[in-house]
């Protein structure tokens, strides 16, 4: 019954939430996880109690989990059970009063905007690799895409000429965001590549050397590589990228619902975790534009 509810479940976050594949197949891996812990006690999900559910959550605390994943694992939890009496597969949700882990969510240090300048310094090299590479940062820090944004936009969903891309995100919502001159430019330098090197290729817009669509991972192997050359100093991930384009909207006075559309985020909660960067600058937009500040 376990593995069925299971598969129910992800069905339920796949096509009714229209979650993203990499957020459901996280959820079916910490569901796995805590299914094979009840089999091993001889309990179901169906019928297992408050006290279980603690004792497994503790023993991935012991295990040294840290505070931000499993405060993921109890909300797949939580949410796995809620689904289980909400569908009447359970008579009851055992999650009821168990409190969310504490953490504190980190979010990793914008670049600066020289190191920006030093990342997309241009480069005299024609290779494929070097020619997308800056495309694909040009864009994300055009347009704060998140990485999955990027790599699976297709070449119908970007106008060059008009300026804007269309873009699928989290929950199958679209959304439409301005691409700025300099990602112009260097997308339509990364075409005129991709045509020589793969002509008869996918319609995705950004491919690897083999001609197949450049994976999140290779995105990111991809960066890291391209910042050491630049000699950045540090660790440097595509979403730093995003980070670093929502605070130079802060930085530059933008109204943070403006941030949270163009970021694409259901709630603006999510956006404010970036305004703690540079908290003098909310104060002195707060100083220059509200009449009792």
């Amino acid at each position: 019954m376990s593995k069925e509810s299971l598969d129910k479940f992800i069905e339920y976050l796949r096509v009714e939430r229209g979650l993203s594949e990499n957020t459901w197949a996280s959820y079916r891996r910490q569901i796995l996880s805590y299914l094979r812990f009840l089999n091993d006690r001889g309990q179901d999900a169906v019928t297992v109690g408050r006290e279980a559910i603690i004792e497994y959550l503790r023993q991935r605390k012991d295990g040294g989990l840290k505070g931000s994943s499993l405060f993921i694992v109890t909300i797949a939890i939580r949410q796995f059970h809620r689904f289980l009496k909400e569908r009447s597969l359970s008579a009851n949700d055992p999650t009821v009063g168990i409190r969310l882990p504490k953490f504190k969510q980190k979010l990793p240090d914008p670049l600066s905007a020289a190191e920006m300048e030093k990342l997309l310094r241009p480069t005299l090299s024609r290779k494929f690799s070097a020619v997308r590479n800056i495309a694909l940062v040009e864009l994300a820090y055009s347009t704060g895409l998140r990485a999955t944004e990027l790599v699976t936009l297709k070449m119908n969903q970007i106008n060059l000429t008009e300026g804007w891309a269309r873009v699928v995100g989290k929950g199958d919502k679209e959304r439409v965001v301005p691409v700025g001159n300099k990602a112009k430019e260097a997308v339509l330098a990364y075409i005129e590549v991709r045509k020589n090197r793969s002509p008869i290729a996918t319609d995705t817009l950004f491919l690897n050397s083999r001609g197949q669509p450049l994976t999140r991972g290779g995105f990111g192997r991809e960066l890291k590589e391209m910042a050491k050359r630049k000699g950045i100093i540090g660790r440097v991930t595509p979403h730093q990228l995003r980070h670093s384009f929502a605070t130079r909207l802060l930085e530059g006075g933008t109204d943070i619902r403006v941030i949270q559309e163009a970021l694409g985020q259901s709630d603006i909660s999510t956006t404010q975790r970036y305004t703690h960067v540079r908290p003098e600058l909310i104060r002195t937009n707060c100083e220059k534009s509200h009449p009792r500040f």
